[in-house]
């Protein structure tokens, strides 16, 4: 939604002096995207973990931004170059997402959504998970409303809340 994407693109931003940071997502088609392309404009490293091999860019609208994305980050498959897309590869995935972060951040999902199953594995993995609040009725909120309720999440709802959470200090990155 419009709500996601801003608050994606927010948080991106106000993010961008932190140091050692990179955003790692799925490159699936909506929020991923949207943090994938922010985090380019902001020269953040990002990493794509894809669902299939490397010779495929699934959805096919991300081929240009998965080019962009190996010039500052990289693409992460864990099988081989050829596999085609299979829908169950993308939650099993979602274990690699969780097991590279420091924290899972879930902007927008709906109850079932895909970014729920990467919080439920993050939280298995004793790793932090944020989630931003939404509308009650909104099912694109639905999820991050849950999470948040059943203190599955920590609830942020800009960059300082997530630097305050992780004890991260914003720094001027050198600039050559």
């Amino acid at each position: 939604t419009e709500y996601g994407q801003r608050l994606t693109n927010d948080l991106v931003d106000g993010l961008v002096k932190v140091e050692d940071l990179c955003i790692i997502s799925g490159l699936a088609d909506g929020i991923d995207t949207i943090a994938h392309k922010a985090s380019l404009k902001n020269n953040i490293p990002t990493i794509g973990v894809l669902g299939h091999g490397l010779n495929t860019i699934y959805p096919p609208a991300n081929k240009k931004l998965a080019v962009e994305m190996q010039e500052n980050g990289a693409l992460l498959s864990e099988y081989t170059t050829s596999q085609k897309v299979v829908p169950g590869n993308f939650p099993a995935r979602n274990r690699i997402v969780a097991g590279l972060t420091d924290i899972t951040i879930v902007v927008e999902s709906d109850i079932k959504g895909g970014a729920l199953i990467t919080a439920y594995i993050a939280n298995s993995y004793n790793r932090e998970v944020a989630a931003f609040p939404g509308r009650a009725y909104d099912s694109k909120s639905s999820g991050c409303n849950m999470l948040i309720r059943k203190n599955l999440a920590s609830l942020i709802t800009n960059a300082d809340d997530l630097l305050e959470l992780m004890g991260w200090e914003k720094v001027k990155k050198n600039v050559v």
